[in-house]
């Protein structure tokens, strides 16, 4: 997608039912969309707005719209919580906050004990789950693992976000997230590299996202690095314990095992794991994700409606360059506003 720096802009928010448009809500000031990789529910809305009065606040849903260019890009879907009156200079508008539609499974807690039976996949009941939350829109990555041992984990009034998520982990999935059209996202942690760049900034780059701020933050923390990463699965009715081992080895990192010597993190006890194989790919993403733990980098670019939840980027030029994960990100939604993007470094080039 092309970038032109003074490209018109223009802001929309639709009020839907269901899937269906009925009424728009009008903008009375200030307002952004903001993500954090690290929340359980990862967006939020925060705007002053003039809603209709036929709005269903917890029903309903508030469909920001960016047009750039003539172009409409969405930015997800929010459930307003809160809505403060407020009456100023002659007009009256809401103050509001709202999140993103993880905020129904968080709502959703257990009235009776959840039985999960050896031998169902992990990703079938975790869409059972999100069906039972009333969400009915969702991409799935269908995994193979299974329930190795029948489960009763979870005690009456816990939240069904949290259970989804304990299963997610445990298959080494990302924990739910929604995409810009509302839609839920199931799928594997992507492992940190080159090849899973989404989106590059730098100098010369076509495409506008290359318009960055050259000031930017950076931040490491060496307190507590390690690289040896042990994993164990102990469950009685499994018979022998399971164990997963990952080390960075990576020459290229500077806390490998080569240059640091073998400094092992704090074993992690699972109580249910899939498989062997699910066992190790938790260990391997430890270590991935200690290798971008100690160095945090943020920067401001144009408004760029496509990043989603916990992307890969690549930085060129001068400006701290390498590929990192995106941790979190803000929008001003106003002319002439800016992104601010939070990143962990995975690899320097």
């Amino acid at each position: 997608m092309k970038f032109d720096p003074v490209r018109s802009f223009q802001l929309r928010y639709d009020i839907l039912r269901g899937s269906t448009k009925y009424a728009e809500a009008e903008s009375a000031g200030h307002a952004a969309v903001s993500m954090d990789a690290r929340r359980a529910i990862k967006q939020v809305f925060t705007g002053d707005l003039v809603l209709p009065k036929q709005m269903d606040r917890l029903g309903d849903r508030l469909r920001p719209v960016l047009i750039l260019g003539g172009e409409e890009y969405p930015l997800g879907q929010f459930i307003l919580t809160s809505a403060r009156r407020i009456r100023e200079g002659g007009r009256q508008f809401s103050r509001c906050e709202g999140y993103d539609l993880c905020f129904l499974a968080r709502r959703t807690r257990l009235e009776e004990r959840l039985f999960l039976p050896a031998g169902e996949r992990y990703t079938d009941r975790i869409q059972s789950l999100l069906q039972r939350c009333g969400i009915r829109s969702a991409i799935v990555e269908e995994s193979a693992e299974t329930f190795a041992t029948d489960r009763e984990d979870w005690e009456i009034g816990t939240s069904v976000l949290d259970i989804i998520n304990s299963l997610l982990d445990e298959i080494s999935y990302q924990s739910l997230w929604f995409d810009a059209d509302g839609i839920a996202r199931i799928g594997p942690v992507l492992e940190p590299g080159i090849k899973n760049i989404r989106h590059w900034y730098g100098p010369g780059r076509e495409a506008g996202y290359g318009l960055v701020k050259e000031a930017f933050t950076q931040e490491d923390d060496l307190f507590d690095v390690c690289n040896v990463f042990v994993v164990q699965c102990q469950n009685p009715e499994i018979k022998a314990m399971m164990q997963a081992v990952s080390i960075n080895d990576d020459p290229n990192s500077a806390l490998s095992v080569s240059r640091q010597g073998r400094v092992m993190a704090p074993p992690v006890k699972l109580d249910n794991v899939g498989s062997l194989a699910a066992l190790q790919k938790y260990a391997d993403r430890l270590r991935w994700q200690s290798m971008a733990a100690t160095e945090t980098t943020v920067i401001q670019t144009a408004l760029n409606p496509v990043h989603q939840c916990a992307d890969i980027l690549a930085l060129e030029g001068d400006l701290a360059p390498g590929v990192y994960q995106e941790t979190g990100w803000a929008m001003e939604l106003v002319p002439g506003g800016l992104m601010e993007h939070t990143l962990r470094r995975i690899l320097y080039l």
